[in-house]
């Protein structure tokens, strides 16, 4: 994954810089900060003409392109596509699809879109979220954020890079209302996939595909079920049904393709032998009966809210469900 971008030379100067105090000053404390603020120096002076400042955190803003629309504030909620790289232009992360078909490492299992970053609760990183605050929607970054400015605006907060990072930040979308915006997306999406499909409750749609007359599912109840797991975008992100897995090219050599076994628990209690299922999937199991299908989808309050997953967070959930026939 590794796209230069002509900086190596800076990096291994100072390199060299820091090696030769260290090996001449063994009786001096070297601070590694300072380190880290002389290898950005040269950066920013060589191939920036040394006419950056950097913001109150230490964060170098390199590159902006100006957004037009909502102004992020404090306690907004943000979509945004971003990338990482190393100062020596190589990419760390991504989450942006052609970027990772140009560099290596694309995978169908990866999830490419927009991911959700809070503003004022902690969990985003102190540069990133200074960087951000004040810009709107269509705006385009690009941040040098050292490791000091990697931890979190909490006490003990360890730092989350080892090394200065570049952000490349989009701005999508700005939230000020991200529960008031999950529940209208959940009705967009029921009215045009499912003919405006009202919700059972609160953030929760549910609606049969095949129904029949045989015992209804209760907690307790020993079952075996299929299931397929979308995000709202249609990004498949999990499955037991082996065909579905190749289909959609999430196939895993390592996992079995069979029917779940499962004892179904009451919506927000795990079963007796400890296992859960997400509080939407196990209010529709309890909706069904055996031999039924369904599909159910639902936000994140019902789905794994603020934990995050390999495809982000607070994301709002569709489930393809088949309850198998009792044995």
């Amino acid at each position: 994954m590794n796209i230069k971008k002509g900086f190596n030379f800076i990096i291994s100067a100072s390199l060299a810089v820091s090696i030769l105090a260290t090996s001449c000053a063994k009786d001096q404390k070297i601070d590694v900060d300072d380190i880290e603020k002389e290898i950005i120096n040269a950066h920013i002076k060589v191939v920036h003409k040394d006419t950056l400042k950097p913001l109150s955190s230490g964060v170098y803003v390199l590159t902006e392109k100006k957004g037009t629309g909502k102004e992020i504030k404090k306690n907004n909620s943000v979509y945004v596509r971003y990338s990482t790289l190393n100062l020596n232009g190589n990419y760390v992360t991504t989450s942006r699809e052609e970027i990772a078909k140009q560099v290596g490492g694309f995978a169908y299992s990866n999830y490419y879109g927009p991911v959700l970053f809070e503003m004022n609760n902690y969990t985003l990183i102190k540069g990133v979220e200074e960087a951000l605050m004040g810009k709107k929607e269509g705006a385009i970054i690009q941040v040098i954020v050292p490791t000091w400015a990697s931890e979190y605006d909490y006490p003990k907060s360890n730092r989350v890079h080892s090394s200065p990072i570049i952000y490349h930040i989009e701005v999508v979308k700005v939230i000020e209302d991200f529960p008031q915006y999950e529940l209208d997306t959940l009705q967009r999406y029921s009215n045009l996939h499912f003919d405006g499909l009202d919700s059972l409750k609160k953030g929760y749609y549910f609606t049969k595909l095949l129904t029949t007359e045989s015992d209804s599912v209760k907690a307790g109840s020993s079952i075996r079920y299929n299931y397929v797991g979308r995000l709202l975008n249609g990004f498949v992100f999990d499955t037991n049904i082996e065909d579905t897995a190749r289909k959609y090219r999430i196939y895993n050599s390592q996992k079995s393709y069979s029917p779940i076994q499962f004892e179904v628990h009451e919506v927000g209690q795990p079963s007796s032998s400890g296992e859960s299922v997400v509080n939407g999937f196990a209010q529709t199991l309890l909706n069904m009966r055996y031999g039924e299908r369904a599909i159910t989808f639902f936000g994140s309050d019902w789905g794994y809210g603020s934990a995050n997953q390999s495809f982000g967070k607070k994301q709002q959930l569709q489930f393809f469900i088949e309850v198998l026939p009792k044995q």
